[in-house]
């Protein structure tokens, strides 16, 4: 990605974030760079392309980092307790992609237009599930060893999602945090999906 592009996302989460996706324009957008609409009708041919690469950008990031992560020698616990540990903190770095995500990825799903944008949502909707499937299958995996208690594995999996990115609905960052906060954050939920699930 150019670092342009970069930029112009950048700025877009953040307004996005702060103004609220239906409110925000490409004037704000625009404003909070320090640049022409121009600039951004040269990477983004509307707002709402523009709204779908933050939000596919924001589950690049996760989809990034935490498959790495899985060891396919490690028990199921172990393997849940390492990619919730590295979710959470990916999360926090990159939180206003992530609070975007999340007040609009239903409203602006349903009103897209444009071929491209339809595209771009459907490309969210595939990395989704597949960072659905991975938590599904450490989930699948625990419960047929006997690590988790047999449940409904559909409920579990969409609850635990619920649990991880909890911290985007209430994390605000502070100056006067310890160092360790985010650490102790994911080990605190990583425990508790553990226990939640036993």
């Amino acid at each position: 990605m150019s670092s342009s592009r970069e930029e112009i996302l950048d700025a877009a989460a953040e307004v996005f974030m702060t103004l609220g996706a239906e409110a925000a324009s490409i004037d704000d957008v625009a404003r909070h760079l320090g640049a022409t609409k121009g600039r951004i009708y040269h990477h983004f041919p509307s707002k709402g392309a523009l709204l779908a690469e933050v939000c596919l950008r924001a589950a690049d990031f996760v989809l990034q980092k935490v498959p790495p992560v899985v060891d396919p020698n490690a028990t199921p616990i172990n393997n849940l307790r390492t990619m919730v540990q590295t979710h959470i903190p990916e999360v926090l770095r990159t939180l206003p992609y992530h609070k975007v995500i999340i007040q609009s990825y239903v409203g602006v799903q349903q009103k897209s237009t444009t071929a491209q944008e339809r595209a771009l949502f459907a490309q969210i909707q595939l990395e989704r599930k597949a960072y659905e499937t991975l938590f599904r299958d450490v989930l699948q995996a625990g419960m047929e060893d006997g690590s988790f208690r047999v449940q409904n594995i559909s409920v579990a999996l969409q609850s635990l999602l619920l649990l991880i990115n909890a911290p985007v609905f209430w994390y605000r960052p502070r100056d006067n945090a310890p160092e360790t906060f985010v650490t102790e954050l994911s080990v605190q939920l990583a425990d508790m999906a553990v226990a939640s699930l036993q």
